[in-house]
């Protein structure tokens, strides 16, 4: 039986948009003009989902999310604000109404799928579902045990694959960007006071950064999938003789029965070690991207697609427990390019010229909180998409934490030497804290 979607909106080309993407997922569509529409329709009516635009005529979407989570009749329906409306703020007060998440009108596919699927109005691919299937079958007297060790190795190669075509596209958005500012640097040659950047230094700047990220990365997944396999190796080669010893040892007296369990205690404490390896390493490998850009949201787009994998890697070994994320905001030095806004300042400068260093304690900790829609949806969504077995805790601690400690004299550097510093300090860190010593094996 297909299930149905319920589009609130007074704009009839948005429904239409939203509609056609929503059918190609084999839903039944309703549309209502207004929230009262809505409400009626409610009435003799139980979509799966609705998706609430914002700002109609009448009743405007935060009032009828109110008057349909105070229906108990209506309560339990999943409702996603489908609006242009964005930022922190809205997200937050949506969520405290009782709506699960906010879509921009601007919706990707891929996006609407995750949404789709996280309240399970659709199912998860069938390639994930026959991996899941295929990974439940067992052999042998420990056949959950038997197939963690196969799993890990299948699991840390997709890992390398999926980020080396992560790599691969931003190398390709790197090419773009590099050649959209080439040309507006061609184009406009003219000096603005605090000297000429020149076509060739960007570029030599830019590929310099991407190489280096690409071969860290490389280098990073490369040692823990070699890592990973040769302790899987001897995981499996002691789990097989440890196999044939039970076997010879059940005609046996219960002295000889208590050694063969007591070696079998050792194999599973190997197994345990084994698992904290494996988290350890995938832990130290997603802090590798840990930098973020000056004029960039610190929880973006590339954040997800960082966590996306990460949580993806973790449900795959068994994990169950806490993944926190700490921000941090460097100290820059700036100057104002209009009011309220700031810029990097020119590096030939010293640093004792910047007309500001860093942000006060209350802004910084603001900034590190920032984060994409589609971020504050997967962290939004992850209890449901995992069971609650993975959970997800933002911490912002501002300014007050930097890795390394910024120059005493601020006279004697550069504004470039500065916000070097400054830029090893703008990072995000990923910290992994298992419930238990091994994984969830059912």
């Amino acid at each position: 039986m297909s299930k149905t979607a319920l589009i609130v909106d007074d704009s009839r080309t948005a429904r239409l948009v939203l509609q056609k993407k929503l059918e190609t997922h084999d839903l039944r569509v309703d549309n209502a003009e207004s929230a009262e529409d809505a409400l009626d329709y409610l009435g003799v009516n139980r979509p799966d989902i609705i998706f609430m635009d914002h700002e109609m005529p009448g009743m405007d979407g935060f009032e009828a999310v109110s008057a349909i989570k105070k229906n108990p009749a209506t309560a339990t329906i999943p409702i996603m604000m489908y609006t242009a409306q964005e930022g922190e703020l809205y997200v937050g007060q949506a969520r405290a109404l009782g709506a699960v998440g906010v879509l921009p009108k601007e919706v990707e596919p891929v996006e609407l799928s995750k949404v789709l699927e996280s309240v399970r109005v659709i199912g998860e691919p069938a390639e994930r579902h026959e991996r899941r299937e295929g990974a439940s079958d067992t052999t042998g007297d420990y056949p959950s045990l038997d197939n963690f060790d196969q799993d890990l190795g299948i699991l840390i190669q997709e890992l390398f694959d999926q980020q080396r075509s992560i790599l691969r596209r931003d190398l390709l958005d790197s090419h773009e960007t590099i050649a959209a500012r080439v040309i507006d640097e061609m184009k406009s040659p003219e000096p603005d006071g605090r000297g000429i950047t020149w076509p060739g230094t960007l570029l030599r700047g830019h590929w310099q950064a991407v190489s280096a990220v690409l071969a860290v990365v490389i280098v990073v997944f490369a040692t823990l999938y070699w890592l990973a396999t040769q302790g899987l190796e001897d995981v499996r080669s002691e789990n097989l003789a440890l196999q044939t010893m039970l076997d010879q040892q059940q005609t046996l007296g219960a002295q000889d029965e208590l050694q063969a369990r007591q070696q079998l205690d050792s194999y599973r404490q190997a197994l345990d070690s084994t698992y904290l390896s494996a988290i350890g390493a995938i832990e130290w490998a997603a802090n590798q991207s840990s930098l973020y850009a000056f004029d960039e949201v610190p929880l973006g787009d590339f954040r997800l697609s960082i966590m996306s994998e990460l949580s993806d890697r973790l449900a795959g070994l068994g994990f169950q427990g806490l993944v926190r994320i700490e921000t941090h905001v460097g100290n820059f030095c700036m100057t104002f390019s209009s009011p309220g806004e700031y810029m990097l300042a020119a590096g030939d400068q010293s640093a004792a010229q910047c007309e500001q260093i860093g942000f006060d304690a209350n802004e910084a900790y603001e900034r590190g909180l920032r984060q994409s829609v589609a971020f504050a949806n997967f962290v939004n969504f992850a209890d449901e998409r995992t069971n609650g077995r993975i959970r997800f805790e933002i911490i912002s601690l501002g300014h007050s934490s930097p890795l390394i400690s910024y120059p005493a004299a601020v006279e004697a550097v550069t504004a470039a030497e500065w916000n070097e510093v400054a830029a090893s300090n703008n990072r995000v860190d990923v910290s992994l804290f298992p419930n238990g010593s091994g994984p969830v094996i059912e």
